[in-house]
């Protein structure tokens, strides 16, 4: 900045950094970019790596130049795909308050085939894998535990890294009621198998009565796979 002004040198100097550091205090602006990477550590700040943005807008014209940020305040709820960020600003003409509305994505974890599953097949837990994904919006889990899947067949064929849906899937016993199934019985080391018949329907981890083929004795046992009750 150059200065003509006729006065002692001191004072010409005094003056032009005074003038210099008023020109540099407004210096600073809110473009689109600082928008953005003000919500980006806000939402890191408060949810880490589980939120991704996806968009925002403002009303407010860009760019505007401030002194300072005094605060900022974010209105986001955990899960939900929109919320808003408020920025406020010292400016020049006084304080001033910009709005941004966020459009968001939530990290998901679904449960998908991990193998093609054809119709009609029993699905064992190997089949699938849970596998994280960015949503508007997390889908409620039809199924929380893969081993419970084992519970069940297919409707359809699932194809491999489709989501599992309940709808896709029919209960069905792993022992049915008149059914001959493998009791095994353990002892350390040593297990012993033999043959008998269910006296009830049940699914995986159900304690079910059995009669032995050998000794007609009634037992329970725990279901632990299709047509094999391990003996409690």
């Amino acid at each position: 900045m150059k200065c003509c002004l006729r006065l002692p040198t001191y004072a010409v100097k005094l003056l032009c950094l005074q003038l210099l550091l008023l020109s540099l205090s407004f210096s600073a602006q809110l473009t689109e970019d600082k928008i953005r990477e003000i919500v980006v550590e806000k939402l890191s700040e408060r949810f880490g790596d589980a939120v991704l943005l996806s968009s925002f807008d403002t009303a407010v014209r860009l760019p505007i130049k401030y002194e300072e940020i005094k605060r900022v305040k974010l209105n986001v709820r955990e899960g939900y795909p929109r919320g808003t960020l408020h920025i406020y600003l010292k400016t020049r003409r006084g304080s001033r308050v910009v709005s941004v509305s966020l459009n968001l994505k939530w990290k998901c974890e679904i449960l998908v085939a991990s193998e093609r599953i054809k119709r009609g097949e029993r699905i064992y837990p190997w089949q699938v894998a849970f596998k994280e994904t960015f949503k508007s919006r997390c889908p409620e889990r039809d199924i929380e535990d893969p081993q419970e899947l084992i519970n069940y067949i297919a409707l359809r064929s699932i194809r491999k890294g489709t989501p599992i849906k309940r709808s896709y899937l029919k209960k069905s016993p792993l022992v049915v009621r008149g059914q001959e199934v493998d009791v095994v019985y353990r002892s350390g080391n040593v297990e012993i198998s033999f043959p008998a018949t269910a006296l009830e329907n049940g699914f995986w981890g159900d304690t079910v009565r059995v009669k032995s083929k050998n000794t007609g004795k009634i037992l329970i046992g725990r279901v632990m796979a299709e047509g094999v009750v391990v003996l409690e």
